[in-house]
């Protein structure tokens, strides 16, 4: 299932009540009218219900409390009175999170923050008051955390406009989730919510700070915490003012410039040289406005004309790599191709090579591979990676290879490979390559899950 399905399941599973109050929370944001009493809408019982059975559905690991979702799960509804009478007598109080750091590509390490269980029932509850509401303010160019919004909706849509755009700037924000400016931030929520316990409990949220392992209590001066249901939706109102509206501004004023932006990572492509250039100056001072600064190894800026084709007339974005790939019927004309980047496959097969484990058992190994695989190509069939798939696939055969030596092989008394082809024929059935999606079946696929 991927993940806009289960979100649009999580969506259809709320309470009447809570669908009601979306849908007019929605109607007066269209109206433009400013929303001024939220508060007692977060203290109703069927929506912090609703809030506490998607921290259950999506599961994850413990704060600094200790506790899990399985203290939960049963008592839903007692829970989430007894959170409502905290929250009316003004009592909760947001606890910090605890940080925990997950490796990166490049061998540094991501900072992860995992809030109380308390404090993400109300971090989700307040998500879904304010999801409607920036949904009707929201600019297409905007594609990350959001329903319905795909990554390889995005990664299309990046490629069809720089069919015609050739000039392209694909920029990323220099720790964006450790930057975000609070003052900035609740000045901009103030676009939409002026009430002030909504505004004061968001900001509690921002200042809880952190707690690492064996290390005191630190503040969050700045910053929103990654890990926190909240966090991707403040992050997008962040970048929304900051960027996104600001982009609007200058293409309203004859600039032509497309933006397309999924959280912190995006690209703007230009049809001509002078508009890239005055869109770059405009960027850098955007970004000084907002605080914020770009990734200087990861900011490039690419020219996909037919006539400079070379090496460098390639990018890499949301996973896939866009280059130039020569028509048949006219080898001197180009379009944009996008399939999966060299960064993406080699963690393919990084994550083949550690989860297939010689004490796994034929079928679990079989079962790994095949999550892994298909897990790897539904994503990226949405593209022109057909030669790729076809290679891939062999590199899961060759996995297995890998898997039944250390298995068998690594021994004292190692099996001779007569008897492990047998073995191997049977792990290697049902991986083959995946189809491509084109782009047309692609847009009805979107066509109906959103009607």
């Amino acid at each position: 299932m991927n993940t806009n399905t289960a979100r649009a399941k999580k969506r259809k599973s709320l309470h009447p009540q809570t669908i009601r109050v979306q849908h007019r929370l929605a109607t007066q944001t269209k109206q433009g009218r400013k929303h001024w009493d939220l508060f007692r809408w977060l203290c109703d019982p069927f929506l912090l219900c609703d809030a506490i059975q998607r921290v259950i559905d999506n599961s994850g690991s413990a704060g600094l409390d200790g506790l899990g979702v399985e203290e939960l799960k049963g008592k839903e509804w007692s829970y989430a009175t007894k959170l409502s009478k905290q929250l009316k007598m003004k009592t909760y109080q947001p606890g910090p999170v605890r940080r925990v750091y997950i490796p990166k590509a490049d061998g540094r390490e991501r900072p992860l923050g995992i809030p109380n269980i308390e404090d993400r029932v109300v971090q989700t509850a307040l998500l879904i008051l304010l999801e409607p509401i920036y949904e009707q303010e929201f600019l297409p160019c905007s594609y990350g955390f959001r329903p319905n919004r795909r990554a390889v909706d995005c990664a299309a849509d990046v490629a069809n406009t720089v069919f015609k755009y050739r000039h392209v700037l694909d920029a990323d924000i220099e720790s964006f989730f450790d930057r975000v400016s609070h003052k900035k931030l609740i000045g901009m929520l103030k676009e939409q919510i002026v009430d002030p316990r909504i505004l004061h409990l968001i900001h509690q949220i921002l200042k809880t700070g952190f707690k690492e392992v064996n290390k005191p209590w630190q503040p969050t001066p700045e910053g929103t915490p990654q890990g926190g249901p909240l966090s991707p939706l403040l992050a997008n109102i962040y970048l929304h003012y900051g960027l996104d509206k600001k982009v609007e501004d200058v293409k309203a004023q004859g600039l032509d410039i497309h933006l397309f932006r999924f959280a912190d990572d995006f690209v703007i492509a230009a049809r001509t040289k002078r508009d890239l250039d005055l869109a770059s100056k405009w960027l850098n001072f955007w970004m000084r406005e907002v605080k914020l600064t770009l990734k200087g190894s990861k900011t490039t800026r690419v020219n996909m004309k037919n006539r400079s084709r070379n090496h460098d007339a390639k990018f890499t974005f949301l996973g896939f790599k866009f280059h130039l790939r020569a028509f048949r019927d006219n080898p001197k004309r180009f379009w944009v191709a996008r399939q999966p980047s060299e960064k993406a496959r080699k963690q393919l097969h990084q994550a083949l090579r550690e989860k297939l484990l010689p004490h796994h058992t034929l079928e679990q190994a079989r079962k790994l591979a095949k999550e892994i695989w298909l897990g790897w190509a539904n994503y990226f069939r949405y593209s022109n990676a057909n030669r790729v798939f076809y290679r891939e696939v062999r590199s899961v055969h060759k996995a297995l290879v890998r898997y039944l030596r250390r298995k068998y092989r690594q021994q004292r008394r190692p099996v001779a490979w007569r008897r492990l082809w047998p073995l191997l024929r049977s792990l290697k059935i049902g991986f083959r390559p995946v189809r491509v999606i084109p782009d047309l079946v692609r847009q009805k696929q979107v066509q109906i899950h959103l009607f």
